[in-house]
Parts: structure tokens; sequence; C-alpha cells
């Protein structure tokens, strides 16, 4: 009886352990199991990339080429400089050629731009508009242009603007002619020939000086951009043609007893005397900065002037004759010329240097003798002449 018992407790521990190990065996299997199976890699869902509208990159040219006017040299010269020093993105390469070969390069198309100190005539200005969209002029600043002379000893020196016109037209010929003496006593004892130094290159400057003698003589004296000299062959001699302001510096500074005609920078750079001229109230004034700046607030300042793809022949500041006391009457816009139409390049260069000479190169222009400052009614006409420019 007992051991039956015992046979029967045997019989369930057997059995209970056998379960136990079938379970352990289970158990240890599904976990090397889970060990063997590899652990599932979780990728994040990529962010989509925007897409980008690329910016379009600016083609520079390796430089702007410009010519014409030697009155505006000076200064675009130092504009040159200043552009690149500040921008750095390409050249300007400005030749002293005269406004009378700049105006001819312009025709030819052979620069971006020209310079000239005499608008276009209008029978050029209706030929050209038919070429590459037509021409813009703009004005770039304001100079004066001053009689130079070279007498030993003799550093100032007044002219009434009819004693200039008879010197200039021939019928004055010696330094101690009464008209003369009588405003400058100190010649009375100078019995020299006077020796006029002129331009022998069509000159912008030529341009002013004869618009003034135009003026004058109440037009007998023709305004052109070449010097007429005077009928008597033997009044030829006296006369001495040189090219550009630099070339009529030059001939005067190296001639005794002579006169010639230059922008006002030239006569300071070179440091030869320039003459006090009779203004409309009667006064004598040397041109500088703050007698060429009288002259604009009293006619600039208020003119009207013309939508930079019209004509601008019958502009002149000469003509219109400042009427302050203190105002030196021999003044003159230079003007930037150059064609609507133009390549991408150089129609993003042009309107880069050139919006950088009205909103910035302005402050330039005190450094260089003899210029002053655009007004502000001109240099709008000078930014709205740059929106036209297109390709």
């Amino acid at each position: 009886m007992r051991k039956h018992g015992i046979s029967k407790t045997v019989a369930l521990g057997s059995v209970i352990a056998i379960i136990i190990i079938v379970v352990a065996v289970a158990l240890i299997t599904l976990n090397m199991s889970r060990q063997e199976q590899p652990t599932p890699t979780l990728t994040p869902t990529p962010t989509p990339t925007p897409t980008l509208t690329p910016t379009p990159t600016v083609r520079w040219p390796e430089k702007l080429l410009g010519g014409g006017a030697t009155f505006v040299n000076p200064l675009m010269q130092k504009w040159a400089y200043e552009f690149q020093r500040e921008k750095g993105l390409f050249g300007i390469d400005y030749q002293s050629i005269g406004s009378g070969q700049g105006i001819a390069k312009l025709k030819e198309q052979a620069v971006d731009f020209a310079a000239s100190d005499a608008p276009l005539k209008r029978s050029d200005w209706e030929a050209l508009k038919s070429v590459r969209g037509g021409v813009i002029q703009i004005p770039v600043t304001i100079g004066s242009v001053v009689a130079i002379f070279n007498i030993p000893g003799v550093d100032e020196l007044k002219f009434t603007q009819e004693v200039l016109l008879k010197i200039f037209d021939g019928s004055i010929k010696k330094w101690n002619d009464p008209q003369i003496v009588e405003l400058n006593p100190q010649l009375s004892n100078l019995d020299k020939d006077i020796i006029v130094v002129y331009r022998a290159d069509r000159s912008g400057t030529t341009f002013i000086w004869t618009s003034f003698l135009e003026k004058v003589s109440k037009g007998k004296f023709p305004s052109d951009l070449s010097f007429k000299l005077p009928d008597e062959e033997a009044d030829k001699t006296r006369f001495i043609g040189a090219k550009g302001n630099e070339g009529v510096t030059e001939a005067v500074k190296n001639t005794q007893y002579s006169i010639g005609y230059v922008e006002l920078s030239y006569a300071i750079l070179g440091r030869l005397p320039h003459a006090a001229v009779q203004n409309k109230a009667g006064n004598f004034v040397k041109a500088s900065t703050e007698s060429v700046m009288e002259a604009v607030k009293s006619v600039v300042a208020h003119a009207k002037l013309p939508d930079p793809l019209d004509d601008w022949s019958g502009v002149s500041l000469v003509k219109l004759e400042p009427a302050s006391p203190n105002a030196y009457p021999i003044v003159s816009f230079s003007y930037v010329m150059l064609y609507v139409e133009n390549s991408p390049e150089k129609a993003a260069a042009l309107r880069e240097f050139l919006t950088w000479v009205y909103e910035k190169g302005q402050r330039y222009v005190a450094d260089v003798p003899g210029y002053i400052p655009l007004p502000d009614n001109a240099v709008q006409i000078g930014l709205k002449g740059i929106s036209y420019i297109k390709t």
C-alpha cells in the first residue's frame, strides 16, 4: 500500500520535471530564435528638397570703353579709379580725344559711351534715332572755360566780354592796345603781339568758347566745334593751333605773350593764371568753385531740361547768362552719350557705372579742381536716361 503511494508520487514528480524541462527548452529556443532575427532598421522618411530658382549671375565685361571730351577727362579719370576701387567689377577705359572725335566714335559704334561738351547737332540726333534705339544724352558735370595767359611778371588780367571777342577774332593785335590798357594799366608799355592759342581739333571746349563769342558778337562769330581763324592771312601767323586742353595748356605755358582757352581744371593743374571776365551784372569775376556754383544757382537749378532721348542742341548755359553779381559767365554742361540698345553685358555695366556716377560719383567732383556737382534736377535727368538702357 505504501509502495503504491510512493510510486504515484514519484511518477507525478517525473511528469512535472519533464514539463519544466520542455518549457525551459522552448523558452531557450524562442529566445535564440529572436536573437538570430536581424533587428529591423528604421529608415527615416526623406524630407523633400525645395526646388530653388537659381539667381542669375551678371556677366560683366572686362571694361567699358569711353572716349571724347578733354574737358571732362580729369574728372573721368578720377571716377574710373574710384569706381574700380569701390566695386572692382570691371574697368573704365576713357580716352581723352576731344568731343568731335568722341561723337565720331559714337557714330561708328566704336565706343560704349562718348563724352562731349557740345550736345549732338539736331541733324546728327535725327540721323541716329533709327540706330540701336537712338542716343541717350545726359549731363554728367558742370565746368567753366577760362582765358589762360603767359605774360612775364603778370598774374592778373581782366577783360570785358567785348575785348575778349576782339582778341579772338583778330581785331585787337597788341597787348598795349588802348582797349586792353584801359582795363589793365600795367600793360601800357607792353608793345608785344598777342599770340592766340586755339584748339586745332574739333572740340567741345571750342564749342563752349565760340558759343560765348557768338553771343557777344550777336551772331557774327560762328559757334562750332572748330575755331574760325581770322580772314586776314597776316593775322594767322599770330594764331597757334594745339590739340586738346592738354595741348593748349602746354602751348600757352611754353609761349610768352600768349593767350588761350581751356577748362578751368587745366589752368589750375597747369599753374597758369586765368583772367577775370565781366559778367552780366558788370562785375569782373574769375572762375572758381564758388563763382561757377553761383552761375549754377542762377541758371541751371531752375532750367527746364529736355528728356534724355530728346534733342539737346538748343541747351546752352552760356547763352542763358547768369544774372548773379558773383557768377562767372562762361559755364557749361559736359555730356555722356550712349545708345539705348546694347549687349546684355554692356547694358548691365553701363547701368552700374553711370548709376554710380550720379548716386556716388558726384561726391568726388570736389576732389578735382574746376568742377562742381550737378544740381538735383540734372541728376534726375541722368538717372532717367539710365533707365532707358536696354538689350
